[in-house]
């Protein structure tokens, strides 16, 4: 079962890692700007896989409770980006058009 979550996790994150590193990255080694290249991308790409899998294993009825609390989150917020987007958009009708 491990191996299995494994390798959905890997299919499903990383289809591309494998082109990616060795075809850019490695190359990007041998000047000495790009030595930490690899480092970071390997963290980088690692930090969702193992939050996902944290939270399938550890946190399957709490994945309910965290998707609740973040579609309450999501109401709100696009209300306060909607007002922000509008209020925006009314400066730039008032120093374009009318203060011209």
């Amino acid at each position: 079962n491990v191996f299995l979550l494994g390798v959905v996790f890997a299919l499903a994150f990383c289809p591309y890692s494998g082109v990616l590193y060795f075809g850019m990255l490695i190359p990007l080694t041998i000047s000495s700007t790009g030595l930490h290249l690899p480092v970071v991308y390997a963290i980088a790409t690692g930090i969702p896989v193992i939050i996902f899998a944290w939270l399938i294993a550890y946190t399957i009825s709490g994945v309910g409770k965290l998707y609740l609390s973040i579609k309450s989150f999501e109401y709100w917020f696009r209300r306060v980006v909607a007002v922000i987007f509008i209020g925006i958009g009314i400066y730039y009708i008032i120093t374009v058009w009318i203060l011209k």
